[in-house]
């Protein structure tokens, strides 16, 4: 059998005599039977006595320049730092443990590093489980230490291997203004029931130190409404302030879940011209021959278009989008094959499983259709996109995205194409089915697009004025609910933040200044400048207090308004290019004025790192479905979960 210790890399067996070996380095020979020899003489050799190898292990620093940036660091040789890179290595590029024994990763080692000792995969496999102990403890701190209000994400897959696996992914916004998203929980359940769900949340919480929670975005299942509200009864008894509003706004529903629903139901109108522009696609790529017949056809047509051809998946309309979108651009070729092409022509007469006829080539209607339909799309398809990112703030902008499908419904369901009208108006009842339901809960989505800068309560009264029309009744009702609801919010934080003892301190206190009292004075005397020997009688007042009184009146200012109030009286940012070409940063832009707006700001650090989708959870299952493959379906859930959250 051939040597597994490393410690053969700096030792040779002597030619004739293969009961002793002798060091690579100084030459020194050893005894080395094969039948109960132990290598921990060689391995002490080297570490403790051979002056030579001790010589090639000395820190001797070279310049590297370090992966994706351009600084160039000097560095020292680390068997430690070596055995780290190689676990990331594997985490990061999905590969399997083993790699670490193969002829081909070893001879490269040998050549990049000869210094390195290699490690076992079981050695690797532990170090894996270290290394995610130690990011746990690091992200528990980074949780305890900021005390921070998180939103969750979560969604079951099933795996390869038949188990199903919950994952959890928090999504927060940190003290210095950058948003976080970590997968937190990547667990396997019994089952898919409400009450396995709500108690594997309130295990994650519990597991984590987490005992704030803001929302929870789920699909449209319906066992999620009962563990959330298991969850919603659990987190109440943690603490006062455990959850926002009582948790009236925990539910939120996934924005591209509902999305989803409103295409895939209105593109059932025109299924027959989808499944013919399909068939022609699935011909072309069905083999070699018939591609490089289409390819003839797209040359002599002078079709000037990079890439081919896509076949889409029929349960993802956006797929099928893109399908039809590439189609369109070689509808000249595809013209061409059915008047040259008699084996496409045949295909269409085929009977498709040994049912029916597939439908027919697409006719000049049917591109017409398609035309229409990718025109139709393009408006989902950008929200989906949209909604879809979970490395970036999107709850400012998602009422935005759904007030354009709105109007642009609208218009579309007069237009003077019978075809376009038709399916605005069906897309319309479907739009008016879903949100409405889901605008009851996601009311949280118009207040994030309030605390956007650049618009305020104007951007959400004239959207509610283009949508239900100007001083209509609709209109006013919708005002009135983000108002009230901006209003709840402010009190319900304003209330964390209230001196203990201090009757002054409330919902319509003095706007910053109050604030800035309210973070920093821990002793409820808001209104007096210092406190001599805590007797009410010898007290200093505020030298300015009394000025800021004299010039609020003075400005015609009201003496007393809240920052909510003053936030909304203020201008909005105007939306300008930047020289520089950067675009508007709005989590910069809070941490510039959140001195100004001290409980604003905590509102909006929460409420912008709401997450209007389920994408954050389901990229997950990617990363799951590829550790967890068919060559390494042996994988224990623990290893499993710590490779995903690593």
């Amino acid at each position: 059998m051939a040597p597994r210790s490393p410690v053969w890399q700096h030792f040779t067996r002597v030619p004739n005599d293969h009961t002793k070996c002798k060091c690579n380095y100084c030459g020194q020979e050893f005894e080395c039977g094969t039948v109960g020899y132990v290598t921990s003489t060689l391995r002490t050799h080297n570490r403790e006595r051979c002056q030579k190898f001790k010589d090639l292990q000395k820190n001797q620093t070279i310049l590297t320049q370090d992966v994706g940036s351009d600084e160039v660091v000097a560095r020292g040789f680390s068997q430690e730092a070596c055995r780290r890179a190689t676990v990331k290595m594997i985490v990061l590029d999905e590969l399997p443990f083993s790699i670490v024994e193969n002829a081909g990763f070893r001879h490269f080692c040998s050549v990049a590093a000869p210094r390195y000792l290699l490690p076992s995969r079981r050695t690797i496999s532990r170090d894996t489980l270290e290394m995610y102990l130690e990011e746990n403890v690091k992200l528990k701190s980074l949780l305890a230490v900021n005390k921070q209000r998180v939103s969750l994400t979560t969604d079951i897959w099933t795996s390869i291997t038949t188990a199903s696996y919950m994952v959890i992914t928090a999504h927060f916004i940190d003290r210095d203004w950058n948003l976080h998203r970590k997968i937190i929980s990547f667990n396997t359940v019994n089952d898919h029931s409400s009450e396995t769900i709500g108690k594997q949340l309130e295990k994650c919480l519990i597991d984590w130190g987490i005992e704030r929670v803001f929302t929870v975005t789920v699909d449209n299942a319906s066992p999620n409404e009962g563990a959330l509200r298991y969850l919603i009864d659990r987190v109440k008894t943690w603490r006062d302030d455990g959850l926002v509003l009582n948790g009236e706004y925990l539910h939120v529903r996934c924005c591209a879940h509902i999305l989803n629903l409103i295409v895939t139901e209105g593109l059932k109108e025109l299924e027959q011209s989808i499944v013919s522009v399909r068939n022609a696609v699935k011909y072309v790529r069905s083999s070699t021959v018939r591609m490089q017949a289409f390819q003839i056809r797209v040359q002599q047509e002078k079709i000037k278009c990079r890439g081919s051809v896509i076949l889409d998946c029929p349960t993802r309309w956006n797929s099928t989008y893109s399908m039809l979108n590439m189609a369109l651009k070689f509808k000249p070729a595809f013209d061409r094959m059915t008047l040259q092409d008699k084996l496409y022509d045949a295909y269409f007469n085929e009977k498709e499983g040994g049912k029916k006829k597939r439908e027919r080539p697409p006719l000049y209607s049917d591109w017409e259709n398609t035309r229409h339909i990718v025109k139709f799309l393009k408006t989902f398809h950008d929200a989906t996109l949209q909604f879809s990112s979970s490395l970036k703030v999107t709850s400012n902008i998602c009422y935005n995205l759904i007030s354009q499908i709105e109007q642009s419904l609208g218009s579309l369901s007069t237009s003077n194409d019978s075809l376009l009208s038709f399916m605005a108006i069906k897309m319309k009842e479907n739009f008016n089915k879903y949100w409405d339901g889901c605008f009851k809960i996601n009311k949280l989505l118009i207040v994030a697009s309030v605390l956007d800068p650049r618009g305020k309560m104007k951007f959400a009264t004239h959207c509610f004025e283009k949508s239900y029309g100007k001083d209509s009744a609709k209109c006013v009702e919708m005002k009135e609910m983000v108002k009230n609801l901006l209003i709840k919010l402010y009190e319900s934080y304003n209330a964390q933040y209230k001196p203990s003892g201090s009757g002054s301190a409330s919902g319509s206190a003095s706007g910053s200044t109050s604030g800035s009292q309210n973070l920093t004075s821990g002793s409820g005397s808001g209104s007096n400048f210092w406190d001599l020997d805590d007797d009410d009688d010898v007290m200093i007042e505020d030298p300015f207090s009394e000025f800021s009184k004299a010039v609020a009146v003075s400005e015609g200012s009201p003496e007393l308004s809240n920052e909510l109030d003053l936030y909304l009286m203020e201008k909005i940012e105007k939306i300008t290019k930047s020289n520089l070409g950067t675009k508007f940063d709005i989590l910069l832009s809070w941490r510039v004025n959140s001195a100004n707006y001290p409980i604003l700001s905590s509102i909006a650090r929460d409420v912008l790192a709401i997450p209007v989708s389920t994408v954050a959870s389901e990229s997950a299952f990617s990363t799951g479905g590829r550790i967890l493959d068919q060559y390494r379906s042996s994988l224990t859930p623990d290893m499993v979960e710590a490779l995903v959250l690593l």
